[in-house]
């Protein structure tokens, strides 16, 4: 078992951690667990084998990408559906 240390400007482990590591560990069989660390915007992967470093990079991205556009629509999607003060007493 090896372990790899990575550091991506901008990666918010706390927030971004869980897509990486389901992706990554879908994507790479020989990604044995992907392991949030305390340093800033760094993980730690545990595999075997070659480091795909170029293949987990792409990875990473597209969870990043997907995840934080999700979350993007989901509060667009909370906003259409909030109901002013004045809306609800025209109701009433």
């Amino acid at each position: 078992m090896k372990l790899f240390s990575l550091t991506l400007p901008r990666l918010d482990v706390k927030s971004d951690w869980r897509a990486i590591h389901d992706r990554l560990l879908d994507d790479f069989a020989g990604i044995d667990d992907v392991l949030p660390t305390t340093m800033p915007a760094t993980l730690l992967i545990v595999y075997r084998g070659a480091a795909q470093v170029d293949g987990w990079l792409d990875s990473i991205h597209v969870a990043v990408d997907h995840r934080r556009h999700r979350r993007t629509r989901e509060r667009a999607a909370a906003g259409r559906n909030i109901v002013s003060p004045s809306q609800n007493n025209a109701a009433s």
